[in-house]
């Protein structure tokens, strides 16, 4: 079977997505900024680097998880797989996949205050890197370590056109509604 494909191309490295692809090249950067909080310690960098994925979802323990719109995409690709597979066991999966992608939410969770959220996280990177001092660490440089993940995004500029704009028109409504009390 012969099939097109387009990939993403990088020091002679295949990517199927241009987010990999994009990771790759933040990688020397995000190392960098570990090795900075880190104190060169390039054991822990190397750790870091590898599992995470792992340590941002340990500090999202006790948010509440929202559908997003790539996930409910994956969910509707699943289920028309689903649908071409065929197989009379699954029947009951095809005939209600709408059903299953309208509804689907992720499992409710308790809502956690701080207090809460960090005895949840310490124990969810303890299971991770098996050293209690380690999580401690990471737990204590825990915005340094995240920022250090998000080294090398590019943030694209907001227009200076477009920032007047807003503050003229949030001038004009603040002049309105002083006018007009009432409103």
């Amino acid at each position: 079977m012969t099939e097109l494909k387009q990939v993403f191309m990088i020091d002679g490295k295949a990517f199927d997505t241009k987010k990999e692809a994009l990771d790759y090249l933040r990688l020397p950067k995000v190392t960098e900024a570990l090795l900075k909080v880190t104190a060169n310690n390039k054991e822990l960098t190397e750790w870091l680097v590898a599992h995470q994925e792992a340590v941002e979802t340990a500090f999202d323990t006790g948010t509440i998880r929202r559908v997003t719109k790539s996930e409910q995409k994956k969910l509707d690709k699943a289920l028309e797989a689903l649908k071409e597979i065929g197989d009379s066991r699954l029947a009951f999966l095809e005939e209600n996949s709408e059903a299953i992608s309208d509804s689907f939410r992720w499992p409710s969770v308790k809502r956690m205050d701080d207090a809460e959220k960090a005895v949840a996280a310490k124990n969810s990177l303890v299971a991770i890197t098996e050293r209690e001092d380690v999580a401690d660490w990471i737990l204590s440089n825990k915005e340094a370590v995240l920022a250090a993940f998000e080294a090398g995004v590019e943030k694209r500029a907001v227009s200076p056109k477009a920032t007047e704009a807003l503050a003229a028109y949030r001038a004009k409504m603040a002049a309105e509604k002083a006018a007009n009390p009432a409103a």
